[in-house]
């Protein structure tokens, strides 16, 4: 059946018309960063506590790093076919506050887990935090185009994207030291900054639902499988391909930095600075990516700005590590997340773009899920190649640069040359984006 463009109420257009830095973008950047940064403090801290040579390592044995993220990566995996469906079919300014509201007992169980010094406490509350973050994710991608319009997505991409990253650095730099002064800290400063999110959600309103009358499946896998067959073989499949590949490559990089500790003689700070590096590269990139790029997709960006990543760690991947020390490290980090910021925005603005508004949600949560299910499988490899194999952690980094330059060949010369030629759509073609006119029928 056809679909119309359901429209917006008129607080929600006018605050577009106001300019980028209307309530709603303001509530949604502040409210993720609020969520990232959680998500990162935690992360950061469990990658070092379940490092070589750290309290926790013992719990989760070699290569427990990878165990880590897996339990960061199912969960969006299985979930977020769900929750691309309920941000089609409801307001995704609600669901970002019921996220929200979810996040605050979470964080209070890692408290309790940190206070007890129970590990697995602190485990079953970082799926839990996973879990909610799946379904807040749809919602904060795809609300962005709602809230600020065609014109200036890609430069509200560049925002969100260097705010998270900027969250993302925040969390991996006060990870280590929080870790070093107190583990109570920790779970104090996440419960804090749960509640500053919730709050912030509260800004973020009047987004209407784009397909309130979508059938709700109850298979998981279903709504992937929907999407995936109205976006192949197409341009929004290819910028999906491309943007899973690279999250791999980088779960890699993110299990292998905290193996720098011990070999390299450095505190648990200095290993946050290491890991905080790349997040401040990739925020700087994605800014100067979303500046340049204007209201046009620079689709060139993807190309250059994998060359960059994926040389970077090819070459730290062979260098000995008498060679290598924090400064070195940190800033050859930081250059590879600047060609990570370029080689993102392009992609994300062609899966926003090129998307229905009544199935934007749902494509997103698709490009996620895919994602995440490399993510998850990189996660497994690397804990087969270090923990059963014997493979030097280090070592993985050339892999992951050999990765990064073959899906760079692949836009340039095969497959995936539509991301170079990728143009913004007409407001026709945005509407009918999917192949088929209606790919999932309401019962």
């Amino acid at each position: 059946m056809p679909r119309t463009e359901p429209e917006q109420p008129e607080g929600v257009q006018s605050a577009a018309a106001r300019g980028l830095w209307n309530r709603n973008f303001t509530g949604l950047v502040i409210t993720q960063f609020a969520g990232a940064t959680n998500d990162n403090v935690l992360k950061t801290v469990l990658l070092l506590q379940f490092a070589k040579g750290q309290k926790w390592f013992a719990t989760l044995g070699e290569g427990g790093t990878g165990i880590v993220s897996l339990l960061l990566t199912v969960p969006f995996v299985l979930l977020l076919g769900f929750a691309g469906q309920l941000a089609d079919r409801r307001s995704k300014s609600r669901i970002i506050t019921a996220t929200r509201l979810a996040e605050v007992p979470i964080a209070g169980l890692a408290l309790y887990g940190f206070w007890i010094d129970s590990p697995w406490t602190v485990l079953v509350a970082f799926t839990l935090l996973a879990s909610e973050s799946a379904f807040f994710s749809p919602s904060k991608y795809g609300s962005i185009r709602e809230i600020v319009g065609d014109a200036r997505l890609s430069e509200a991409n560049g925002i969100v994207n260097l705010s998270t990253n900027i969250a993302i650095l925040l969390g991996i730099g006060i990870g280590g030291p929080l870790l070093q002064h107190s583990e109570h800290a920790v779970g104090v400063v996440l419960v804090l900054l749960a509640l500053v999110g919730l709050g912030s959600s509260f800004m973020i309103r009047g987004l209407r639902p784009q397909q309130p009358d979508l059938k709700r499946r109850l298979n998981p896998f279903s709504p992937y499988l929907d999407a995936l067959r109205s976006i192949r073989p197409g341009l929004i499949w290819s910028a999906s391909v491309a943007w899973a590949w690279f999250y791999a490559g980088g779960a890699i990089v993110i299990m292998v930095v905290p193996e720098y500790t011990a070999p390299l003689g450095l505190t648990l700070t200095e290993s946050s600075l290491l890991l905080a590096s790349m997040a401040v590269g990739i925020g700087v990139g994605c800014l100067l990516a979303g500046r340049l790029s204007g209201s046009r997709i620079r689709g060139e960006f993807v190309v250059r700005g994998g060359v960059v990543f994926g040389g970077i760690f090819f070459v730290l991947g062979l260098t000995p590590i008498s060679m290598l020390g924090l400064a070195s490290l940190g800033g050859a980090l930081f250059i590879a997340g600047v060609g990570a910021g370029f080689y993102l925005i392009p992609l994300q603005a062609i899966q926003q773009l090129c998307s229905a508004s009544g199935e934007r949600a749902r494509v997103l949560a698709t490009a996620n899920a895919i994602s995440f299910l490399l993510m998850s499988l990189a996660s497994a490899a690397y804990w087969v190649l270090v923990a059963q194999a014997g493979v030097s952690p280090f070592r993985t980094l050339a892999l992951v640069g050999i990765l990064m330059i073959s899906i760079v060949s692949w836009i340039r010369w095969w497959g995936g040359r539509a991301i170079l030629t990728a143009r913004m759509p007409t407001p026709e073609a945005s509407g009918r984006a999917f192949a088929s006119e209606d790919p999932q029928v309401p019962d």
